[in-house]
């Protein structure tokens, strides 16, 4: 196995290795290797092919082990990176994102393991297909996980603390209608898509308030171009903070869009799915704290908020693990834009270092 010396030059090695959702086995095995190669480091897979990775601690007064997540998967076009580092930036060669997202965080994690004094045991997970909404943390076997707190490193900000998530409830919705010629006798027909349009009309679309968002992702309806449409197909997400209102919001969609398709005629059935609840860790918790002194030692006043993005934290918390979300320094992920400046990874470096060394010195 080949072995990278420093940050960045692990983190390119990194970004070269394929694993876009659902394809992150080469990436994982790779990893695996190497930290138990370097950390003589003991590791299992969970039924659904996510990492998890039991380092020992050294020179730690904690036994109990913390949790350090992050994803292997990367979004598309992720195959055939080529990154470029140029004036403390590295970028892709504009072809393909660059992977930082959240390559940036693992790479951070192994070069501040190498660097700290002392640790206390840890357990990294690498979870699989997070980029698809947190199917791997949803799908991981939590009785293999010992941890009771831990961090996830995926925010983009390094002086960001991410306490809290939303609820998200995803909506798929089909639309039944009457098909017929569209020339000959459009009368005989129901549209599909009219139903849906007439809904879509009627409802709120993006940013809602500061912590709810709903959006319309896809529609698929329609055979012909001279055929009255029997069929519409349609994906809706609604996020918010409040859980209940996100309950709300999923109710307002499910009646529109029934009462839009009754009234010519249609019928839609909609089929609903919580992906995750709204959690908050307090900013008083151990984990924010720790987190909060960590980053004011790397020069960095700690910001503490909630997103209405979902992050593995979400799931952990769920779970009954404290968890809060560190960033890793992308900037304009999924995107063929997206870069990170090495000052800012050198700086995640030394957060992460110092959650390790004070983590060992604090007993459970």
């Amino acid at each position: 196995m080949k072995v990278f010396l420093d940050l960045i030059d692990l983190f390119c090695g990194l970004v070269t290795i394929p694993s876009e959702s659902g394809e992150e086995g080469e990436f994982i095995d790779f990893i695996r290797r190497m930290i138990e190669e370097e950390f003589s480091a003991s590791s299992q897979n969970d039924a659904f092919g996510n990492l998890i990775l039991r380092i020992p601690g050294k020179h730690s007064l904690r036994s109990t082990p913390l949790l350090f997540g992050m994803h292997a998967d990367t979004v598309s076009p992720g195959r055939g990176i080529v990154p470029v580092v140029e004036n403390g930036v590295v970028r892709s060669d504009g072809t393909t994102i660059l992977g930082a997202d959240d390559k940036a965080g693992i790479a951070e994690f192994i070069i501040a393991l190498r660097r700290a004094r002392n640790r206390p045991p840890i357990e990294l997970v690498l979870t699989r297909e997070e980029e698809r909404g947190l199917v791997g943390s949803r799908n991981l076997d939590y009785s293999l996980i010992k941890s009771k707190e831990g961090f996830v490193l995926d925010m983009d900000n390094p002086s960001s603390i991410v306490i809290g998530g939303p609820t998200k409830i995803n909506l798929d919705i089909s639309i039944q209608g009457k098909a017929a010629h569209a020339g000959m006798e459009p009368e005989k027909g129901i549209s599909a898509i009219k139903a849906a349009a007439m809904a879509i009309a009627l409802l709120p679309d993006g940013r809602v308030d500061a912590g709810t968002t709903c959006n319309i992702g896809t529609i698929i309806g329609g055979e012909n171009r001279n055929s009255v449409p029997e069929k519409a197909l349609l994906q809706v997400e609604v996020r918010s903070l409040d859980h209940e209102k996100a309950v709300g919001l999923e109710q307002r969609f499910r009646k529109t869009f029934q009462d839009a398709a009754a009234s010519i005629g249609a019928d839609a059935n909609i089929v609903s799915t919580v992906s995750y609840r709204a959690t908050t860790i307090a900013e008083d918790s151990g984990v924010v704290l720790a987190a909060a002194s960590a980053l004011r030692k790397a020069g960095l006043e700690p910001l503490c908020q909630a997103i209405v993005g979902g992050t593995d934290a979400s799931i952990y918390n769920e779970h009954g693990i404290a968890c809060v979300v560190l960033g890793m320094g992308a900037r304009k992920e999924h995107t063929k834009e997206e870069h990170i400046f090495v000052a800012e990874m050198e700086q995640c470096v030394a957060i992460i270092e110092t959650l390790l060394e004070d983590y060992a010195e604090n007993p459970d």
